[in-house]
């Protein structure tokens, strides 16, 4: 039986307008009801849609190995259309469905929105999103873990790289949100302490349709490399108008460029590009004894018969499959569904997933190290490992 459904938010307020079905967690035979908000549709799309297939698949994994706890795994995901307004009203609904805990959002501001009510709530949430403000400070946010790491770690992966190049005079191009705003910080802030320095910063909407406004500020400004800030659609809008201004510095795109769709979308324009990444991008280059190896290509064969559609295989979706994972490794250790031994045992949480290796703790609700991040260069559209 198939335990997993997809909610589009307007279908689910129409569904559960009225009335909030009762669920009993943890009653026998009874399945453990998970919910999930994820952006399927608008900016965020490209990182949303990964995710809530890998949910998917991992709540479908589990349920054929027998379930945890004697339990089957039930899913509900709704779309949030990218919108912190959605998010709120779709985190309400699943908490009125009486959900053991809810996945997502995939974005910062989506994210940061939904916070209050499951903390109010009492229910754990395991978010997506990359910024670090998400789980800190820990002590105020008690009930909000993630497993995308922190986004200072991101930054510090790529600056060390950038330094031992001598490319420490750099102008961003930042997403104009949470998310695009903490990238700058850390080479504008946190950068300065290594010796970075930001000549220009242009802001760019999620959805932008063109970049010559930003490049062409940004090529007065005339740095030594171009740091991106950004996912797609906008990153693809950026490498185009990049190639096009015949710009002569190397560009530096974040962790949320790191799928698999973007050089498909930019083709050539994309070749010599450098992107952080997870190893997701590069399983076929990772050494024989490492510890990831393993789980990241039973992810991506598994994901390739599910999803066929929907490949390649990004990031994003190993958020999502990590993130119920972890879960699943609290419920193990819980042995109960209550919120607060839940959440407990969710600050002990480990997992060696595709993502990396959780060490999840009290002081630490993301618990992956920088180790996670690799650096890789596109060369004819494949990602290439960098040692």
């Amino acid at each position: 039986m198939r335990l997993a459904i997809r909610w589009s938010a307007c279908a689910l307020a129409v569904a559960l307008g009225s009335v909030a079905v009762p669920h009993v967690a943890g009653a026998a035979n009874e399945p453990y009801l998970i919910g999930a908000v994820v952006p399927e549709s608008g900016p965020g799309a490209s990182l949303g849609r990964p995710e809530a297939d890998s949910m998917q698949l991992a709540v479908d994994t589990i349920n054929k190995a027998g379930g945890v706890n004697g339990h089957q795994l039930q899913i509900q995901i709704i779309d949030d259309e990218s919108n912190p307004t959605t998010a709120v009203n779709a985190t309400r609904k699943l908490l009125d469905q009486h959900v053991i805990a809810i996945l997502g959002s995939a974005l910062t501001q989506t994210t940061l929105a939904m916070s209050p009510i499951v903390t109010q709530a009492h229910v754990p949430l395991i978010s997506f999103g990359s910024s670090a403000q998400i789980i800190q400070p820990v002590q105020d946010k008690h009930w909000i873990f993630k497993m995308p790491i922190n986004d200072f770690h991101v930054a510090e992966t790529m600056q060390e790289f950038m330094k031992k190049k001598g490319l420490t005079k750099v102008a961003v191009i930042y997403r104009d949100d949470d998310y695009g705003k903490t990238g700058l910080g850390h080479f504008r802030d946190a950068g300065a302490k290594l010796g970075f320095t930001v000549v220009d910063a242009e802001a760019i909407a999620a959805n932008a349709t063109d970049a010559t406004t930003q490049l062409t500020k940004i090529k007065a400004a005339n740095p030594q490399a171009v740091v991106v800030w950004s996912t797609l659609p906008s990153v693809a809008v950026i490498i185009k108008g990049y190639r096009e201004l015949s710009l002569p510095y190397p560009i530096y795109f974040s962790d949320g460029a790191a799928n698999g769709a973007f050089p498909k979308q930019a083709g050539a324009a994309l070749n010599g590009a450098y992107i952080a990444s997870t190893k997701i991008n590069v399983a076929d280059q990772l050494a024989a004894t490492d510890p990831q190896r393993d789980v990241i290509e039973k992810y991506i064969h598994d994901f390739a018969a599910a999803y066929p559609k929907d490949l390649p295989v990004s990031i994003f979706g190993g958020f999502g499959y990590d993130g119920v994972y972890v879960l699943r490794a609290a419920l193990l250790s819980a042995k109960t569904t209550d919120g607060d031994k839940l959440r407990d045992a969710l600050e002990h949480a480990q997992w060696d997933g595709v993502t990396g290796s959780y060490r999840i703790s009290s002081g630490d609700h993301n618990g992956l190290s920088t180790f996670s991040t690799v650096m890789t260069q596109i060369e004819n559209g494949r990602f290439t490992l960098l040692k």
